[in-house]
């Protein structure tokens, strides 16, 4: 016999409230916990990567091999780390002065990326001092990872839990989407 849609939100609703009964200790550790594995499957991730290699036949190519074993170590580590952070995020989802900092901060990491995209886009030489040089990798990393940035604000807004708090974050959205917008006329628009 089909369950109704539905049907698990009780049992979910149940679970939840007994992740919000644990002891801040134990919410601590969990979290902590949850790191741990998230490093040795990264770990993990790249001894299996540096075997499968050195099996392969030999080249000098070491740079590429311990390059692409950061890549795997980095993805397994940023999969695996999602859980404790989406833990950390709904346990401090009531502390207004968490989410205050967290909202102005990503504020002041999307205007920032929306100065480099700007620069970046507008760049005609390769510039030689180093804020202008940061500013536009800060742009080039915006419009490779505005899809990233963007759903990470979204899910900040849902669980911001105070007006102020979600009024940055919708503004940092904003000027994400902004970002957005120069990424997708750098990469598409027809250059004379």
């Amino acid at each position: 016999m089909a369950r109704p849609v539905g049907a698990d939100l009780p049992s979910m609703s149940l679970a939840l409230a007994r992740i919000d009964s644990l002891p801040p200790p134990v919410r601590v550790l969990s979290v902590a916990g949850g790191y741990l594995l998230a490093f040795a499957a990264a770990w993990t991730a790249g001894w299996m990567y540096d075997v499968r290699m050195a099996a392969m036949p030999y080249d000098t190519s070491g740079g590429m091999y311990a390059f692409g074993q950061m890549l795997a170590s980095l993805g397994v580590f940023f999969v695996a780390a999602l859980p404790p952070t989406l833990l950390a995020l709904w346990f401090l989802r009531r502390n207004a002065i968490f989410w205050l900092v967290v909202a102005g901060g990503s504020l002041a990491f999307a205007l920032t990326g929306l100065a480099g995209s700007l620069l970046f886009m507008g760049a005609r030489s390769t510039p030689t001092d180093w804020p202008s040089m940061t500013l536009e990798l800060i742009g080039l990393a915006q419009f490779l990872g505005v899809p990233i940035w963007t759903g990470a604000l979204v899910l900040f807004l849902l669980l911001a839990p105070t007006r102020p708090a979600r009024r940055l974050l919708q503004g940092a959205i904003a000027v994400e989407l902004a970002c957005a917008v120069c990424a997708a006329i750098h990469w598409f628009a027809a250059r004379p």
